[in-house]
């Protein structure tokens, strides 16, 4: 089984020799034909433990942020990703990211196009996938998961990888979708649900911030 090697673009967490250990891996670009990972910071990030404390924070007051996937809507799931992440931007004073249905059409086919496919992977041009639904960007990223059985537990393995970690804390975006399958991508993990974030800033936006010094202090 081939594991990510770059770890600006890829994560694998967990031992080689079991599948049922949880992977998440991103990317992010910039631009229209160029590749890049999130900008150096200009400031540090927080302490280990603040970061435990912004964890603890982060996992409540969202509902549905422990509910099971597989008894759970779709729409309560998708809220609670969202609801998540933007309070871990808050935590570190960061402007939220708005939930857009183009965005979680994008993120949901490729969701269920990995577990259908079993394939854990990106694809061949993510930012295409975006732009077919018509949403006309500037700046784009992705998050993938599977393994992980509730929101909580999914953004708290993003968290805690710096890829993931920074395309979630990243200034420049204003628009978050969110895909989920209860289902694994089997040959990754043999339990738990398979989860799509993309993230973007539209064509003709401005970076609500420009404030990256919480994305350098990641993972948390």
């Amino acid at each position: 089984m081939p594991i990510p090697r770059d770890p600006a673009k890829s994560t694998w967490t967990g031992r080689r020799r079991r599948l049922v250990r949880l992977v998440i891996a991103t990317l992010a670009i910039v631009g229209s034909a160029a590749s890049a990972t999130v900008p150096a910071a200009t400031a540090g990030g927080t302490q280990p433990g603040q970061r435990r404390e912004h964890q603890a924070r982060a996992a409540s007051g969202c509902a549905g942020a422990n509910a099971p996937v597989r008894t759970t809507s779709p729409a309560l799931l998708r809220s609670a990703v969202v609801c998540l992440i933007n309070q871990q931007r808050a935590l570190r004073h960061l402007p939220p990211l708005h939930a857009s249905a183009l965005l979680n059409r994008s993120a949901q086919n490729w969701t269920d196009v990995m577990v259908r496919t079993h394939q854990f992977t990106h694809g061949a041009n993510f930012a295409a996938r975006i732009s077919a639904t018509g949403y006309a960007w500037r700046a784009a990223g992705e998050n993938i998961a599977t393994g992980y059985g509730t929101p909580h537990a999914v953004v708290r393995g993003w968290m805690a990888s710096a890829g993931h970690c920074e395309n979630i804390l990243n200034p420049t975006y204003r628009d978050v979708g969110t895909g989920v399958d209860a289902h694994p991508v089997s040959g990754f993990s043999t339990g738990g649900a398979t989860w799509t974030q993309d993230f973007a800033l539209g064509v003709n936006q401005s970076p609500p911030s420009h404030n990256f010094g919480p994305a350098g202090g990641c993972p948390y």
